[in-house]
């Protein structure tokens, strides 16, 4: 446990389709000024039936997490349809400190074409060669994600 708050928690998106009450995620990750991430159990409030008749909106929750008095929020994308392709990955930003691996993260976030977002994309990163967190500095990292040709991209910051 780290001695010092945390500095923000990473976002969460969940889509649906129209008509479904989807399951929140029981963590969040919490990041720290040092880059380093902790999963922490999340207890979200229950999403009703009714607030996600409609497709093409957005519902957002706000939970309690353990660890931090951050607040927690977790957008809910409640779709028309479920035949939907990726078009974006969010960019992670990432910070280490000299010699210490950088923590990159198990999932990216994508935005879909019709505009809603799933944070809980697993993503492969390529292997990051030792000598590029030796010194102080920034470098990028790319990782593949399953079901499209898009890359995912980290970009490292390490510090001394």
């Amino acid at each position: 446990m780290n001695a010092e708050p945390a500095e923000s928690v990473r976002e969460t998106h969940v889509p649906t389709p129209r008509g479904t009450v989807p399951a929140l995620p029981g963590e969040v990750t919490l990041r720290y000024a040092d880059g380093s991430l902790l999963r922490t159990p999340v207890v979200w409030p229950e999403i009703t039936e009714e607030q996600v008749s409609q497709g093409g909106t957005g519902v957002e929750v706000t939970g309690i997490a353990w660890q931090t008095s951050l607040p927690v929020t977790a957008t809910v994308w409640v779709r028309v349809s479920d035949a939907v392709q990726i078009t974006s990955l969010a960019e992670e930003s990432v910070r280490t400190r000299a010699g210490t691996p950088p923590p990159l993260p198990p999932t990216v976030t994508a935005t879909y074409n019709d505009g809603s977002k799933d944070s809980r994309i697993a993503v492969d990163w390529d292997p990051v060669d030792p000598e590029s967190y030796a010194q102080p500095g920034t470098f990028p990292v790319t990782g593949t994600v399953a079901g499209t040709d898009r890359q995912a991209l980290a970009t490292v910051t390490v510090t001394e």
